[in-house]
């Protein structure tokens, strides 16, 4: 099931519709080389014998259940783990970081109710444009990190991915390489995990470009990206490769295989 306008947690009664729409330009920062290696922040310390996971982001994360796809992946490696996610359509962090709104007062409730060892925050994919990132993603951030921090948890941001065409006149490259950059920038600034998945997908399209990571909307994830996103997950907060993971999410199994060797190589060299 691709769609569910709804929080995994409570249902909001606010008619949401899923997706993101695009609708400013990126900013100019250098383009990226996907295929270099990189060297991202370890959680410290790394996930335990059954860690508290929250999933807070928009259809970017409920599309395909990917936090159900990394709960299987989890499972699959031998280890176990509490998670749960709250996430609509269209959503932004700067919605999840105000106390006023119906999302954001779910938010502050369930980090102040619970105590979570890792949050991973997705921004709209608008917001985390360079352009936009300063102003609309950088401050919620923020305040977001401050209180995930408060809880004795980690904050973990869950770098999406371009649309499938780019947006407007810039190609998909340049767009990853300006969502990319708001990304490690905010992440660097606030010494908190970034997990990879949109430079996941930039290797997998180099390496397998006939492997469709993107729903038929150009936007979102199909099954085969979310559970390339969902690997990339598992990688940067176990520190685990996901290669030979027996939980495939209904995909061939080769096919599963060079996304968990795609996502490993992104987080772990």
């Amino acid at each position: 099931m691709k769609k569910r306008g709804m929080m995994t947690m409570i249902l909001l009664t606010a008619a949401l519709l899923c997706g993101c729409t695009i609708g400013k330009k990126t900013g100019s920062v250098p383009l990226m080389d996907f295929q270099a290696e990189m060297e991202w922040k370890s959680p410290s310390p790394a996930a335990g014998e059954k860690p508290r996971i929250l999933f807070v982001g928009n259809s970017h994360t409920y599309y395909n259940n990917l936090s159900s796809m990394f709960v299987n992946i989890v499972n699959a490696s031998g280890h176990r783990s509490s998670v749960q996610e709250l996430s609509s359509g269209y959503y932004t962090l700067k919605q999840f970081a105000d106390e006023s709104d119906q999302g954001g007062a779910l938010l502050d409730k369930t980090l102040k109710d619970r105590s979570w060892d890792f949050v991973i925050l997705q921004e709209h994919t608008t917001n985390s444009l360079s352009a936009a990132a300063p102003e609309e993603m950088y401050p919620p951030s923020r305040i977001l990190d401050q209180k995930i921090k408060d809880s004795g948890g980690q904050t973990a941001f869950l770098m999406t991915w371009t649309p499938k065409k780019g947006i407007k006149n810039q190609k998909p490259a340049q767009v990853q390489s300006d969502i990319a950059s708001s990304y490690m920038t905010i992440a660097e600034e606030l010494d908190s995990l970034v997990i990879p998945a949109g430079i996941s997908f930039m290797r997998c399209l180099e390496t397998y470009p006939d492997i469709e990571l993107w729903d038929k909307d150009g936007q979102h994830p199909s099954p085969e990206g979310s559970y390339l996103a969902a690997c990339t997950v598992y990688a940067v907060i176990f520190q685990e490769s996901p290669e030979n993971c027996s939980y495939t999410g209904d995909l061939d199994k080769e096919l599963a295989q060079k996304l968990q060797n795609i996502a490993a190589e992104t987080v772990l060299n």
